[in-house]
């Protein structure tokens, strides 16, 4: 009787996990790895051809990684000057990087009826300008990162690549293999 109970405790706490994982994930929170890359729903696989599915396919994680990658860099950013310059930080960044996001703001501003891209400044800072603000405020990323030229020279690597993929290209398994080995480099580094 008692291994009847604790099997029905099993199943009981199983049933508790999913539906906890479910709610997560959907709140935005994904935990389960490996999850499949679900397709939009008006668009069918059959619409498209087989070569370009699978093309898309295999550069999804690729994007993934990029997205991620990116926006913990303004993350970063954001944080740490915010925390170090205080509400003012954007000031503290290159005029020319402010002038071009104003610009980007501007022509974002003449299509009301688009989603923005971002709220904050930072969301239209382009990636490699990420590389210059942190460059241009090396006494406030000095401690996280072990200098200018380790930190220019994985940037302008990832940015290659990274236009390759934004602009719906393919990336051969090498450079792949780069860009997997340059993330866990920044991660292991930066946290």
């Amino acid at each position: 009787m008692d291994s009847i109970i604790k099997l029905k405790q099993f199943v009981f706490n199983g049933i508790l996990t999913e539906d906890s994982l479910s709610t997560l994930e959907k709140e935005g929170i994904s935990i389960r790895q490996g999850s499949n890359i679900q397709p939009i729903a008006r668009i069918e696989e059959n619409d498209f051809s087989p070569r370009i599915i699978h093309s898309a396919s295999r550069m999804a994680s690729i994007y993934i990684v990029f997205f991620c990658l990116e926006n913990a860099v303004r993350e970063l950013i954001s944080a740490r000057l915010s925390e170090r310059r205080g509400i003012d930080w954007w000031k503290s960044v290159p005029e020319k990087i402010r002038k071009n996001v104003d610009g980007l703001i501007k022509e974002e501003e003449k299509y009301r009826y688009h989603a923005q891209r971002s709220t904050s400044n930072i969301g239209y800072t382009m990636f490699g300008n990420l590389g210059q603000i942190i460059i241009a405020n090396w006494e406030d990323f000095s401690d996280l990162i072990p200098n200018q030229q380790w930190l220019t020279s994985r940037f302008e690597d990832l940015e290659k690549s990274r236009n390759i993929i934004m602009h719906t290209g393919l990336l051969p398994e090498i450079e792949i293999e780069r860009i997997e080995s340059i993330t866990r480099d920044w991660l292991r580094q930066v946290g």
